[in-house]
């Protein structure tokens, strides 16, 4: 089998044991364009995302020996990712906090090769509900919101809506403070996991 062909957990096990200086390096190879994508949705700053990319690098590196299970190495890099992400928008301040709502959005987007299995879960049964739920929603607030699913930009749902970003915003706040109340009512116990972390 050619080194380029190579499974993660071959590389991964190569580069740990030295047994190829060339592992670690295919590896960055393999995962640096899809990492640039992910931040470049995120930040929308080519720069800041390419600087987001060695960081993320430079960390799986770093503890790249406490991988347990190999095999998952994508996932948990992609984790190391997240965390970054959520430190650079909090280092940025951003005005409209992350709900629960957004975060099965987030999880949704990353291509499903890089999804672990309860990602997966999350990314597909879980936006169904959310997108049911969301056919409740006055039609002011259901139009931004669907237009936010099919990931239109915040300007882009303004220019769209003919409306202000300003009231795109607040259509957009209203929808998931509805949305996150019917998700904590009627499905209790199926969003816990997000719901735990955000309080």
């Amino acid at each position: 089998m050619a080194m380029d062909e190579s499974r993660d957990e071959e590389l991964v096990h190569q580069s740990l044991d030295d047994e190829d200086e060339n592992a670690f390096e295919i590896l960055y190879h393999r995962y640096e364009v899809p990492l640039l994508n992910f931040f470049y949705r995120r930040v929308r700053d080519w720069e800041t995302a390419q600087d987001l990319v060695q960081e993320t690098f430079i960390r799986v590196h770093a503890h790249l020996g406490t991988l347990r299970d190999r095999k998952k190495f994508s996932s948990w890099m992609f984790s190391i990712a997240k965390q970054l992400i959520a430190a650079h928008i909090r280092e940025n301040q951003r005005s409209i906090e992350t709900t629960p709502v957004d975060e099965i959005f987030e999880t949704h987007m990353i291509e499903p090769e890089h999804r672990s299995p309860v990602e997966s879960i999350i990314a597909e049964e879980q936006l169904k509900i959310v997108r049911a739920l969301a056919q409740r929603l006055p039609e002011s607030e259901r139009s931004a919101f669907e237009l936010r699913l099919n990931n239109m930009t915040l300007e882009e749902i303004a220019k769209t809506l003919d409306i202000s970003p300003s009231a795109t915003k607040v259509r957009l706040y209203r929808a998931k403070q509805k949305l996150v109340a019917w998700m904590e009512a009627e499905y209790p116990g199926e969003f816990d996991h997000i719901f735990l972390e955000k309080s």
